[in-house]
């Protein structure tokens, strides 16, 4: 059983809906989208050093993003 099967199946034990992580998943998709516009802007400003901190938290946002969309997928499934 993979992780995400074992996220959902915690996740379907307390209720929760698909509809919620496919909600979470499009605020973690739109948070990404903000991270890069920042890192775009903070690396004009102040330099391509400075943009790996918004550019780091983009990616963990794509991340959840990408997570929240798979255990939609699995609590659909069921």
């Amino acid at each position: 059983m993979s992780l995400h099967d074992n996220l959902a199946q915690k996740a379907r034990e307390k209720g929760k809906t698909a509809s919620e992580f496919t909600k979470a998943s499009q605020n973690h998709a739109n948070a990404t989208w903000v991270f890069l516009i920042i890192a775009g802007i903070v690396w004009y400003f102040f330099g391509w050093r400075w943009a790996l901190i918004p550019i780091a938290l983009g990616l963990i946002t794509v991340l959840q993003s990408i997570s929240s969309t798979m255990i939609a997928q699995r609590l659909k499934n069921e």
